[in-house]
């Protein structure tokens, strides 16, 4: 017959009673943190004189001010215009605003910009910037759910896995990191290349939120904390140092030598442009710089990966004037000028050619030295040395006074092409931080995200933050 203790045994039921709500609490604040993201409000239509609203179901309007609801609508476009009060809704009267946008059930706010339709989860919010008198649209959406309409505008969903999902974590700490920087016009990061390209529910691709979805609340961390996590194209070889592109010293954004982007051949790892004097000298013109023409164009700075931070724009009466290249390429267009590790040359411009040159000129010196010393020598008398250095110094200056009396001859060569610089470059972007390029090549070899952020990122830990 078996022997209970009875005691042990409650002692031991009310031991598994407690780890089982010790659990139960671990569980439920480990679900309650995974839901736990960070709510972004993205500027995505700027400075607009009107804006059309729909949704592919039911939302509501809602005055924020007042926080009454305005009106219920379903799949009906709503016309918002500025106004001296505040915001016009067109049908519904003028409202101090701001006006959001709430969609109901699975509904999607649809946004009509000049005949096309994008849709976006979350809310919409429009406010009015009463100075300028033009409305900004600001999508209210959770980090992760942005993300889905940012990956596929940065990089090809048909891009190995790794490499989207280095693109993810980079892209989500990019924005935590950067969330207050448009704080003070009523929205953290825009949907532009300013802060990152986002495009909503029109840009997403299953592969694309896959990758966010396995990286859901990682980022990049550097002593702890978020890094400013920027990235580019492609590096053209070799990554920059943050100073010499920004001026900040980032412990974390350090040069790195990026030769994976030859594995996969990326579309602008080598390009040209060439402008025409008389076309860069209106744009400079149109820029405030009070110049006829522009001579030449040359180096002032340059990092040691090659990169040229600063160029020096020789124009008419030998003035000099020191333009940095970053504002340099947004003069002429990043498309164009994808890069600053570049080099320029000239076409098209006069040029002097003289028929002798330096080192021919002392050649002849010496010979005709020779020449004369051997005339002097041939004659039949005997010379004291004193007479034979008068009578050698005597003929030098003869031989330059005859000098001063001739003219270099000087051709003048022209050429039919227009006066031209022609730019020819590696790479594509600022060249700081992650190179999207270096990042598929690693994939391909076998690299995964982790090993990818860890080679282009400094001294950095991979944590999760929610």
């Amino acid at each position: 017959m078996i022997k209970l203790n009875i005691g042990k045994v409650n002692k031991f039921f009310l031991f598994l009673g407690v780890l089982f709500i010790f659990s139960l609490l671990i569980s439920t604040n480990s679900m309650l943190a995974a839901e736990k993201q960070p709510i972004l409000r993205v500027g995505i239509f700027l400075n607009q004189t009107e804006i059309n609203i729909s949704g592919d179901g039911s939302f509501k309007i809602y005055n924020l001010k007042s926080n009454n609801l305005i009106s219920e609508e379903h799949g009906k476009i709503v016309r918002l215009l500025p106004h001296d009060k505040g915001i016009e809704i067109l049908e519904k009267g003028v409202y101090s605003g701001p006006i959001k946008i709430v969609p109901t059930g699975n509904t999607k706010v649809i946004v009509i910009f000049n005949g096309q339709k994008y849709r976006y989860r979350g809310n919409i919010e429009i406010n009015i910037d009463k100075e300028h008198r033009k409305l900004n649209v600001i999508n209210i959406v959770g980090i992760e759910e942005y993300l889905y309409g940012v990956l596929k505008k940065e990089i090809s969903p048909r891009w190995p896995a790794e490499a989207l999902k280095a693109q993810a974590v980079a892209a989500r700490t990019f924005a935590i990191f950067n969330m207050n920087k448009y704080i003070d016009k009523g929205y953290n990061i825009c949907a532009s290349t300013n802060s990152q390209a986002y495009g909503g529910i029109n840009h997403e691709d299953p592969l694309t939120n896959k990758a966010v979805d396995e990286t859901r609340g990682v980022i990049i961390a550097y002593k702890g904390k978020p890094i400013n996590a920027v990235y580019h194209s492609d590096s053209g070889g070799y990554t920059e140092d943050s100073e010499n592109v920004w001026g900040s010293f980032l412990p974390y954004l350090r040069s790195v030598e990026s030769k994976f982007e030859e594995k996969v051949s990326p579309p602008h790892h080598t390009w040209s442009f060439s402008i025409k004097e008389k076309d860069l000298t209106k744009k400079l013109q149109k820029q405030g710089y009070k110049i006829n023409s522009v001579v030449f164009i040359e180096p002032n700075k340059r990092s040691e990966t090659g990169r040229i931070s600063e160029l020096a724009f020789i124009v008419d009466n030998n003035e000099v004037i020191n333009i940095k290249t970053n504002d340099f390429r947004s003069l002429i267009g990043a498309d164009l000028i994808r890069s600053t590790l570049i080099n320029i040359e000239v076409i098209g411009k006069e040029s002097r050619i003289t028929e002798e040159t330096e080192d021919k000129k002392e050649i002849e010196d010496k010979e005709e030295q020779k020449e004369s010393i051997k005339k002097i020598l041939e004659q039949k008398k005997d010379w004291t040395i004193k007479e034979l250095l008068e009578l050698m110094k005597k003929n030098k200056e003869e031989r330059e006074e005859e000098k001063e009396e001739e003219v270099l001859k000087v051709e003048i060569v022209k050429s039919n092409i227009p006066f031209t610089f022609i730019i020819s470059g590696l790479g594509n972007g600022h060249g700081v931080g992650m190179s999207q390029w270096g990042a598929y090549g690693m994939a391909l070899q076998g690299y995964r995200y982790q090993d990818i952020l860890k080679y282009y990122y400094q001294g950095i830990n991979i944590i999760k933050k929610y």
